[in-house]
């Protein structure tokens, strides 16, 4: 059996990026100027104006780059450690055996790591220099790109699938069931 959870929005009750975006930044006026630059992205981005990978770059871009990768460690293990995660996690996610489950999510690897230490996880990760420090996006895991991964791990067929996302849809075609959640809430998607 082949049980596979996306993260932000499906294991938790909002989008984590942000939050790690903010931890490893000061709260200062520059902070909040890059904030607002990131939203009049994320505006571009709902209007189909940019892609979700250059969305991504940009935030990796005014928040990331140019980071030591021992600082970006240390910070993702603070992260990892405040965030909540939803019923869905307690009720669902941990009911299947660690063999049978996978969460595939387009962020950070960097900090789901930490949160998931034993876990069969596909993320999207930072790409670093020869000198540890932050250059850009190794890989973007989002929308066909999930399917790809999973793919490339000889896993072809999904038996449940959790996700909040459309954008899944890759891995909506190749499951049995889908789970679509809202607000922590489960709704059994009708596939085929």
């Amino acid at each position: 059996m082949m049980v596979v959870f996306d993260f932000d929005k499906t294991l938790t009750f909002k989008d984590t990026l942000i939050g790690f975006y903010k931890i490893t930044n000061k709260s200062n006026l520059s902070y909040y100027i890059k904030r607002v630059l990131l939203i009049m992205s994320a505006i571009c981005y709902k209007l189909k104006i940019i892609s979700n990978n250059r969305l991504k770059k940009i935030g990796l871009g005014l928040f990331l780059k140019g980071k030591d990768k021992s600082y970006i460690d240390e910070k993702a293990k603070m992260y990892a450690a405040s965030i909540k995660l939803n019923e869905i996690y307690y009720k669902d996610y941990l009911k299947y055996p660690i063999k049978d489950r996978m969460i595939v999510s387009a962020s950070f690897i960097e900090y789901l790591k930490p949160l998931f230490p034993n876990e069969k996880l596909l993320a999207s990760s930072l790409l670093y220099s020869k000198s540890e420090i932050v250059i850009g996006l190794q890989d973007n895991m989002y929308a066909d790109k999930k399917r790809v991964a999973l793919f490339e791990n000889g896993i072809k067929h999904i038996d449940l699938l959790y996700t909040d996302s459309y954008s899944d849809k890759a891995l909506m075609e190749i499951s049995d069931k889908v789970f679509l959640i809202n607000n922590g809430v489960k709704n059994v998607m009708n596939n085929g």
